[in-house]
């Protein structure tokens, strides 16, 4: 926030002015370098979180792209050289079959798992812009709640019902 300083002989006052354009800059800079808008947000404690969602994601895309290369030319192994030429353990000892399961199961996994680290890196675009939205909002502590007699009169039947009326007062 900028803040501007009004003096006069008798005292200062500080006016803080919001930075409109805070939003927009906290989601470019993460847009720029995943975990940078929340830095400029002052949110430090989100980056471990982060980064930490970003390796596991990014550990599990390995693993089922090495098991998907592994088992995809077992099968391609099995499909074009004849018995005597087998070499990979997985042609010896998994039929076709199975093989061209494991190769659609982590093909799958790995492909769900690249959509996941593409909504984690929009996500976090989103929160660090909704963040800085948020940095605005006042959170004082006067909050009032009032339960009070009330009465309705309805216009129509010329009637008056009881009840309670509940407000709410932000100050």
């Amino acid at each position: 926030m900028d803040t501007i300083e009004f003096k006069s002989e008798i005292d200062t006052v500080l006016i803080e002015v919001p930075d409109e354009n805070r939003p927009k800059k906290a989601a470019y800079y993460a847009a720029v370098l995943p975990g940078l808008g929340q830095i400029y947000n002052r949110k430090y404690w989100k980056l471990p979180v982060l980064y930490g969602g970003f390796g596991v994601i990014g550990y599990y895309i390995d693993y089922n792209n090495k098991k998907y290369q592994q088992f995809r030319s077992a099968f391609l192994e099995k499909r074009t050289l004849p018995e005597d030429q087998w070499t990979d353990p997985l042609t010896i000892n998994i039929s076709e079959d199975n093989l061209e399961r494991g190769v659609d199961f982590y093909r799958k996994n790995r492909d769900l798992l690249m959509i996941l680290l593409a909504g984690v890196y929009f996500l976090q675009i989103v929160d660090a812009h909704v963040d800085a939205h948020l940095m605005e909002f006042d959170v004082s502590d006067d909050l009032s709640f009032r339960i009070q007699p009330g009465l309705l009169s309805d216009v129509y039947t010329a009637s008056i019902q009881y009840g309670l009326k509940f407000t709410i007062i932000f100050n």
